[in-house]
Parts: C-alpha cells; structure tokens; sequence
C-alpha cells in the first residue's frame, strides 16, 4: 500500500470515526482506486482505527443519552451512516425495550409542556417518530396514572 494514501486514511480518521462504508466512500471521492482503498481499509482496520462494531455501541449509547429516538429511528440512523443491518440488529437486540420507553416518555413529556390537552396528537406523534404501540400504550398509561 502506498504510504500517500495510508496517511490519508489516518488523517481523515483523526477529525471524525467513520463507519467502513462512510470511509470507502470519502477515499473513493478523493480518487483512490478500489485496490488502493481496500488495501487502506485493511491498514486501518487492522490497527483498530475502524471498526464497525464499535462505532455503533457508541452512536446507540449517544442516542440513549439524547433520549429521544425510538429503536426504530436508530435503526435507520445506523443504517444511513452505511452499517451493516446485521450488525445493527444484533446491538439492538442486546438492548432492553427500557431503552425505547424512556425515550418515549421523555418525548411525551416535551410535548405535553408545549400542548396541554393533545393526548390524540401525542399518540399520533410518537407512532409517526417509529415508537412500537406497545410503548405508546406504556407511555400513555404512565402519564394518565401521573396525572392529577
């Protein structure tokens, strides 16, 4: 491998973690052949620099702190940075549904502060944002119990 496209790859793995899709993608707009690019990705995989794996532990970590993506809208946040599906699922599935129902609920609540009585709309909100209907009913049920 040559050693131009060797510090590239290194450089460009510096400022941002890129997914093995996103990488062969950004090499392959800087006009590197195919060879060249798979040849850079062994490089950096090899060291530890890219890996799929890792990058979506951390992104599904960030998106639990944000608190507001259903698992379906992971999904295909995950998917649009070039993911593999089967990798994605798996994660997913390590994760408990006390993932998805908090973020639900902290979603209801920001809603409810803005607009009083649209529980109809509530419910509509959160099914558009990809929440499965068993978390909406768990969410509406906490807040009706909540409420005074």
């Amino acid at each position: 491998m040559n050693k131009k496209i060797a510090d590239t790859a290194v450089a460009l793995l510096k400022n941002r973690t890129y997914s093995q899709y996103e990488f062969e993608q950004k090499l392959a707009q800087q006009g590197y052949d195919q060879d060249a690019v798979h040849a850079a990705i062994q490089y950096v995989t090899e060291r530890g620099y890219l890996n799929d794996a890792a990058l979506c532990d951390r992104l599904l970590e960030k998106y639990a702190e944000m608190n507001k993506y259903s698992v379906k809208e992971s999904y295909m946040r995950l998917r649009r940075r070039g993911l593999p599906a089967a990798l994605i699922n798996e994660r997913l599935m390590s994760r408990d549904e006390e993932f998805e129902y908090q973020a639900a609920l902290n979603l209801a609540r920001k809603y409810l502060a803005r607009h009083e009585d649209a529980m109809p709309k509530l419910v509509r909100r959160l099914a558009a944002k990809g929440f499965s209907p068993g978390t909406v009913s768990k969410v509406l049920k906490h807040l009706r119990d909540m409420s005074p």
